[in-house]
Parts: structure tokens; sequence; C-alpha cells
């Protein structure tokens, strides 16, 4: 696959640290990570998609990017709604004052896919952290988070592991030949032992129906985020986003099956 796999595990270690830190000290300080997260995410995505030749309005994407999450968590998802209206508006502004026509309609939706997909999606790591900060039901929202990076981040493992000691049967190998089907069972398999593991121990993902509802949301959709962000690194011909993340690419290649799983959660 690739990978630095003793760089990648000790840089894995330091970002899990630096969140249960983060988790365990008070819900705004998951959010200074998710707008961390997001910005650099979105500076990524804005700076390989310019390398390509498109050009998209780039500080509004950012701005959005950040701007979502901060008004998730301080005002709530009633909030999204506008910021990502106010992001479309902004963005057309800028191609229309711009000196000439430069293929606008393209390069709107260049922008808007950078909003929406890490702007829009992950605003709802910062509603689930606030949630957390309303009366009654403390680290409701943490402990969603805790359990959700930690299927997450058991389907990855599961399936690099499985994927490179029996993976025969490619799935969609027009975007990424070394994603099989048997390591998508792995990646399956270690994402509902782990939620189940993590649930013993959970005062709010302690019923085994739900627990179980939410390692299938995890194991659908987070390999679904890393295949729809390795279609457009194949469609930009690029192997990452980034290089940010030691052993893992960019912030964007570690964290883009996140960006399928929060907003389902």
């Amino acid at each position: 696959y690739g990978r630095d796999m003793a760089t990648a595990v000790a840089v894995g270690l330091v970002i899990a640290a630096a969140f249960i830190g983060a988790l365990l000290w008070k819900p705004v300080a998951v959010l200074a990570i998710v707008v961390l997260v997001c910005g650099l995410a979105a500076i990524e995505f804005f700076d390989k998609v310019t390398e390509r030749g498109y050009r998209p309005a780039t500080i509004i994407g950012i701005l959005a990017a950040i701007g979502g999450p901060l008004a998730a968590y301080w005002v709530g998802e009633s909030a999204l709604p506008l910021v990502m209206v106010l992001a479309l508006m902004a963005a057309g502004i800028t191609f229309i004052g711009g000196e000439s026509l430069q293929s606008p309609m393209p390069n709107m939706a260049i922008t808007s896919l950078g909003v929406l997909w890490i702007g829009l999606m992950g605003s709802y790591a910062a509603l689930l952290a606030g949630v957390s900060n309303v009366p009654g039901i403390p680290n409701v929202g943490t402990d969603t988070l805790f359990i959700l990076a930690v299927g997450v981040v058991a389907n990855d493992v599961g399936a690099l592991f499985v994927g490179s000691a029996a993976g025969r049967t490619p799935l969609r190998e027009w975007i990424s030949p070394n994603k099989t089907l048997e390591g998508f069972l792995g990646g399956a398999v270690a994402t509902i032992v782990a939620v189940w593991v993590v649930s013993l121990q959970s005062d709010t993902w302690n019923d085994l129906g739900e627990a179980l509802l939410l390692a299938i949301v995890i194991l659908v959709l987070a390999p679904a985020g890393d295949y729809f962000e390795s279609m457009f690194k194949r469609n930009l011909e690029i192997k990452d986003f980034g290089t940010i993340v030691p052993g893992h690419g960019g912030v964007l290649d570690r964290f883009d099956g996140f960006l399928f799983v929060l907003p389902a959660a």
C-alpha cells in the first residue's frame, strides 16, 4: 500500500492522543481541532485543484470550511444553510468581478464541492461536540465522537491488514485497485468488534442494537468517503492531497472517511 507503517502508526498515535485529550478537556477544544482540520483540508484541496488548472474562489472556500464548523458550534445547525448560501454568493460575486470569462461554471462547481465536502460535512463534528454543552446530557457529543473515531480507525486498519494479506478482488478497480472486497470485509469486522468493545464501557452508546447500527453506518460510509476522495485523486492524477501528515499523506487523505460518517452519525 506504499505506506511507511512505523511513521504512520507513530503519527496516528500522536493524533489520537491530541484528540482524546481534547475530548476529556472541554468541547471547545474539540471545536479547535475540527476547525484546524477543516481549514488545512480546504487549503490542500484548493491548492491541488489550482495546480491542475482550475481557478476556484480559494479564499472564499477556505473561509467557508472554517466558518461552517464555527457557526455550527456557536449557533447550531440552523446556521449552516446560511453559511453555505453566503459562500455561494461570495464565490459568484468573485467571478462576476473578474476581468474576463474564465470558465465560471466548472470553477464555481469546484469551489462549491470544497465548501460542501469539507466545510458542511466537517461541521457535523462541531455539532456533535456542541451537544456536550447541553445541560442534562453531558458527554453525549464527545462520547459519540470518540466511538466514531475508534470505529473509523478500526475500519481503516482492518481493511489495510486484511487487504494486504488476502486482498484479491478489487471493488472499484478504476478508482483504486488496492482496495478489495476482502479488505472491505476485514474493515467491517474490525469496526463491529471495536464499536462493541467501546460500547461495553460507554454510558452513551450502551445499547447493543444502537451500537451495532452505528457500526454499520461506519463500516459502509467510511470506505465510501475514502472512495469518494480517491475518485477525485484519480481524476486529478495525484497520489495524495498533501504531505502534512507523515505516513498518511495530507489532512484530507487522513480524514476523508470521517467526512461521510459524521452527518450520518
